[in-house]
């Protein structure tokens, strides 16, 4: 019969030399990223930014009160609002669209530019520029958008078909 087990030799357990080869293997298999990170921090500190950030940790709770009583004012809400609102439409309309409709209004604006600011226009000068294909293309894009908010307007169960004056 086999002998009894009479003591248990464990092996000390060097944990700081574990905690230490933990740490280089992480080191080694994350070097690129630690470098890009010492990097950022270098950047923070050479711009100011890192006492800001210890001021803001350390005096957080100040701070949090200061910044929730500024933003809890009326104006700040409603314009908080209104930001959010406007990144609302603009996640709706495709980048495409928005892409080409501020070229336009650049080129537009350059025009304008160009052009005498004061210039008087007669009712005959209005005319002429009605028949420019440019300003034609213009005049539509201008009244389908009106056309389509008038309907974003209508109120709920008004019809769409009232006399209204001419169809566009």
């Amino acid at each position: 019969m086999a002998q009894p087990i009479q003591q248990i030799v464990r092996e000390p357990r060097d944990e700081r030399r574990a905690a230490q080869a933990r740490v280089e293997e992480a080191v080694l298999q994350s070097a690129d990223g630690i470098v890009d990170g010492l990097r950022l921090l270098q950047a923070c500190e050479e711009k100011g930014l890192i006492p800001i950030v210890r001021a803001l940790v350390e005096q957080g709770d100040d701070v949090l009160r200061v910044v929730v009583h500024a933003i809890s004012r009326k104006g700040v809400t409603d314009g908080l609002k209104n930001l959010i609102g406007i990144v609302q439409f603009l996640s709706v309309v495709p980048p495409e669209d928005m892409e080409r409709v501020f070229h336009a209004v650049a080129r537009g604006l350059e025009r304008a530019a160009e052009g005498e600011a004061n210039a008087r226009m007669g009712v005959y000068d209005v005319l002429r520029a009605l028949r420019d294909p440019d300003v034609g293309r213009s005049l539509a894009m201008l009244f389908a958008f009106l056309k389509g908010m008038g309907s974003g307007l209508a109120e709920p169960g008004e019809s769409a078909h009232k006399d209204r004056g001419p169809e566009v």
